[in-house]
C-alpha cells in the first residue's frame, strides 16, 4: 500500500525498507514509522524529479548515512544533488538554509533522528505537494507492476512451495510417469 502510495516500485520500496531496516534500525520505533519514513522520501524523490538511477544511488547513500547516525560528507552531498526536496525538507526543520545545514553536517549535528523527524515532520506538506504531481508513465508503469506482484503472489508461493518439497514432489511425479 506504502508503494502504491507513492507510485513507486513494491521491490525496491521494500528493498530499501529492509536494507533501512537492517542497517538503521536503531533510528526507528517501529516498522510503520520505518515504512512511513520509506514512503515519504519516495514521494520527495518523486517531487524532486529524481531519476531510477538517482533514486537507487540516493537511497544507498541515505541507508548508509542513517546507519552510522549521521548524514554528512558525501553522503549529504548526494542527497542534496539527487533529492534536493529531501535536503530542504531537512534544512527547514533544523530552521538553517540549505548552506548552513553543511556547517552542521560537518560537525555531525544531523543525525538519524534529525534527518527521520525532518522527514516524517513534513509528512502532511509532502503529501500535499504530492498530490497535485501529475502522474508519470513510469509511475503508471510502477503500479501496473505492484498490481502484477501481487496478483501472482498466490503462484510464486507455489512454485516456492514445489521447489522447496522437490526431494518428495520427483519421485512421485517419475512414478506417476513411469507407471503411465
Amino acid at each position: 500500500q506504502s508503494a502504491m502510495r507513492a507510485r513507486g516500485s513494491y521491490i525496491e520500496m521494500g528493498n530499501f525498507i529492509a536494507k533501512l531496516g537492517t542497517l538503521a534500525s536503531e533510528a526507528f520505533n517501529n516498522n510503520q514509522e520505518l515504512v512511513l519514513f520509506a514512503e515519504q522520501v519516495n514521494k520527495q524523490m518523486a517531487l524532486s524529479r529524481t531519476t531510477t538511477g538517482e533514486a537507487q544511488a540516493a537511497m544507498l547513500q541515505l541507508s548508509q548515512a542513517l546507519s552510522s547516525g549521521r548524514l554528512q560528507g558525501d553522503e549529504l552531498r548526494s542527497i542534496m544533488e539527487q533529492v534536493p526536496m529531501l535536503a530542504q525538507t531537512i534544512a527547514k526543520h533544523l530552521g538553517v538554509s540549505v548552506g548552513e545545514m553543511r556547517n552542521l553536517a560537518s560537525e555531525g549535528k544531523i543525525t538519524a533522528t534529525v534527518v527521520k523527524n525532518a522527514v516524517l515532520g513534513a509528512a502532511q506538506e509532502t503529501n500535499a505537494a504530492f498530490e497535485d504531481l501529475p502522474m508519470t508513465w513510469g509511475q503508471v508503469w510502477n503500479m501496473a507492476k505492484n498490481i502484477a506482484v501481487k496478483a501472482l503472489n498466490p503462484v510464486l508461493k507455489l512454485i516456492n512451495a514445489l521447489a522447496n518439497n522437490i526431494e518428495i514432489i520427483a519421485p512421485l511425479v517419475l512414478g506417476l510417469g513411469s507407471a503411465f
